[in-house]
């Protein structure tokens, strides 16, 4: 994702050019559907707007697209853009689909191109003016349910524009850090390859030296080769178990151990992990973080003996903490200049004391350190910022639609079930349980009058078509709002059929991935035992002969299978009915 913003930062001309082509094709489209008919208004509106498009992309083309991006001219494009738009197309193609592609290329535009001012400036006169639109042919009675019209469209423009936004900051504030981490890797490669040469030169000069002095500095090699080594998605408690081991293999410690915060909200450090430490719980250890001893640590800055930590500002239970490691070696961890966590080095098996050198290298594993720590609290800030995405696309679809309170949570926990029986494993089972939790999210785009309808319809009725469309904008919102391809696909192809009868795609059998296949069984199941607009829920038993039906046909027969099995011997299967 970061890359693709660099090349779209690094591009912007082409980028803004590229988007203004796809608008000009949108709008020759719209010009096609009215072309045998040249005598109305809709012929002559599009035909302008067409000719206007085009002129404006070839002007930026001939112009601007090999110069550096001219921000003066693409606002007055814009402004032309959205006066073309809600002046001449909303009135003649606003109850098309196809229509919100011309306002989306619009903000995604401003969003990507422009600076907060610049954006903030742009989106008021874009609203402006489409608010000016919507009253002027609400006047003329040209436009048909004009509030509601209006409505929809700033709700949709508001979801376009939020998302996008928080995606741009997010992928702006990650870049941002990936420069930091990058300048400090550049830094400390280069503290490593001077340390290189010195112990290149070193060793010219060593065979005279102490067999111990040989063998640390091997083990410093060692340990700058292990940083070296360090990945952003390694697993964090592999990581710093690696570093426990090495520090208690290179020194000869008894054991170590690790103490950090568990959760951001947490005022207290506790033990993240430890190896070697027997006969003393460390489960109800906690240090915090506005103690006496933090903040003697704190000024300290480098490893210190336990012994010498002064005990007369402590507080009794921080005395009886440090009691009991009387010889262990403690180092505070800073990350961007804040303490992070306590590295605790246990006493030598040998009973010999902590030298110089055993100190230096206790050094270099704690800046190590220091970097796994850093990188596991930026993941925890993505994650963060990935379920507040989540949780405010639920709450807009529950907004709107309140029939699906709980059905996502419901068939989420079948979804999970089910795959774990199925033998998915580790991420596949994370992106299936966000693809459950979302796959509703395009009915927001479908209107009341369809989506809320209280009378009964058929399966080829407009009102069913109308509301199947879901699947198709869903999968459009999730992708602007860079999803994965297994979320996409789980919105677009959970009413596809085993058969190959379904909507929208008519894909069949092995052609749909195991994540959709799963939901359509528990979706099915899940609707049929809850209220709709349309009808009471059904019986229980209903729903299962429903899904004994119609296996083979409808649904994967070896899922159907599972899941009333699971639903007859699995009590977890009931956990939120």
């Amino acid at each position: 994702m970061i890359q693709i913003y660099q090349l779209i930062n690094n591009n912007q001309s082409k980028f803004y050019l590229y988007l203004k082509a796809a608008g000009s094709a949108v709008i020759l489209l719209f010009f096609l559907t009215f072309i045998n008919r040249p005598d109305e208004i809709s012929y002559k509106l599009t035909l302008i707007s067409m000719i206007v498009s085009i002129f404006t992309t070839l002007f930026w083309g001939i112009i601007f697209t090999n110069q550096k991006f001219n921000k003066n001219a693409a606002k007055s494009l814009i402004l032309i853009d959205s006066a073309v738009i809600y002046f001449l197309i909303y009135p003649v193609a606003y109850f098309n689909y196809a229509f919100i592609i011309l306002p989306f290329l619009l903000l995604i535009s401003i969003v990507f191109l422009f600076s907060k001012r610049d954006f903030t400036i742009i989106l008021i006169s874009f609203f402006l003016m489409f608010t000016a639109a919507c009253f002027l042919f609400d006047i003329l009675n040209v436009v048909e349910k004009s509030i509601f019209n209006y409505s929809v469209h700033i709700i949709l423009y508001g979801l376009i524009f939020g998302v996008s936004k928080i995606s741009i900051n997010a992928i702006r504030e990650l870049e941002e850090k990936q420069e930091d981490l990058n300048a400090e890797k550049k830094l400390f490669q280069n503290k490593y390859a001077n340390l290189e040469r010195e112990l290149l030169l070193k060793k010219q000069h060593v065979k005279s030296l102490d067999k111990n002095v040989r063998k640390k500095d091997i083990e410093i090699k060692n340990i700058l080769v292990l940083s070296d080594q360090l990945n952003i998605r390694d697993d964090s408690r592999k990581a710093l178990t690696s570093f426990l081991l090495t520090a208690i293999g290179q020194i000869g410690s008894s054991y170590a151990f690790i103490l950090k915060k568990q959760k951001k909200e947490n005022d207290f450090i506790n033990v993240f992990i430890q190896k070697g430490l027997r006969g003393y719980d460390l489960s109800k250890v906690r240090i915090y973080l506005h103690s006496n001893l933090i903040q003697i640590l704190s000024a300290m800055r480098e490893p210190i003996l336990v012994s010498q930590i002064p005990r007369d500002v402590l507080y009794d239970d921080e005395i009886k903490l440090i009691n009991n490691f009387q010889k262990d070696l403690i180092s505070p961890v800073f990350v961007k200049g804040s303490l992070a966590g306590l590295f605790f080095i246990g006493h030598k098996v040998s009973g010999s004391a902590f030298k110089k050198e055993d100190i230096d290298l206790i050094s270099i594993i704690t800046n190590q350190l220091a970097l796994v720590l850093e990188q596991t609290q930026m993941t925890s800030e993505y994650h963060d910022f990935y379920a507040k995405t989540l949780r405010a696309m639920l709450q807009a679809l529950e907004a709107k639609y309140i029939y699906s309170r709980g059905h996502n949570i419901r068939t989420t926990n079948y979804v999970n079930i089910i795959a774990q029986k199925m033998g998915v494993q580790g991420k596949e089972i994370k992106d299936m349980v966000f693809g459950t939790l979302l796959h509703d999210i395009g009915k927001i785009a479908i209107k009341d009058e369809y989506l809320l309808n209280k009378e009964k319809f058929k399966d080829d009725s407009i009102i069913k078509k109308q509301i199947l469309q879901h699947t198709i904008e869903g999968s459009k919102i999730l992708e602007a709002a860079g999803f994965n391809k297994t979320i996409i696909d789980m919105a677009l192809h959970h009413h596809e059929f085993y058969n190959g009868k379904g909507y929208p795609h008519q894909l069949e059998k092995n052609n749909l991935s195991i994540g959709s296949r799963i939901l359509a069984v528990c979706n099915a199941y899940d609707a049929m035992i809850s209220d709709r607009p349309h009808r009471k829920a059904l019986p229980d038993t209903t729903a299962k002969e429903y899904l004994r039906y119609y296996s083979g046909t409808q649904f994967d027969p070896d899922i159907a299978k599972i899941f009333l099995s699971e639903l007859e011997n699995n009590q977890k299967m009931l956990k939120y009915q």
